[in-house]
């Protein structure tokens, strides 16, 4: 006997933008906790990094509203899918490329 499995084709793009809004607030949380963490070793100089750190991971989080919201109005289109083109994987990128050098820095730093 064969069972007939209803497939649902927005849910594939529902899970990808549920992962991308978790993964911006990691970032953002992140960031902020890095700028936190750092403000003693570096002053100041570390609030330039962590507020723009700070906004692109709200790009993601708020892109990924955005196309949460446009994915589930048309589930069948590709053009409305979170990765069609590569602007949170570079967002993302550059997020963690600052978040790292912030830590390099504040490392460097505290060995001086």
């Amino acid at each position: 006997m064969t069972e007939l499995v209803v497939r649902d084709p927005g849910m594939p793009q529902e899970r990808t933008v549920l992962a991308w809004r978790r993964t911006g607030l990691a970032l953002l949380v992140g960031s902020l906790t890095i700028g936190r963490l750092t403000l003693d070793s570096l002053g100041p100089l570390v609030v330039v990094p962590t507020v723009m750190t700070a906004a692109m991971a709200l790009y993601v989080v708020g892109d990924t509203l955005r196309q949460r919201r446009l994915a589930h109005q048309h589930p069948d289109d590709p053009r409305f899918a979170v990765l069609r083109d590569a602007r949170l994987v570079v967002v993302t990128s550059v997020v963690i490329g600052v978040l790292s050098a912030g830590e390099l820095a504040a490392a460097v730093v505290h060995m001086l």
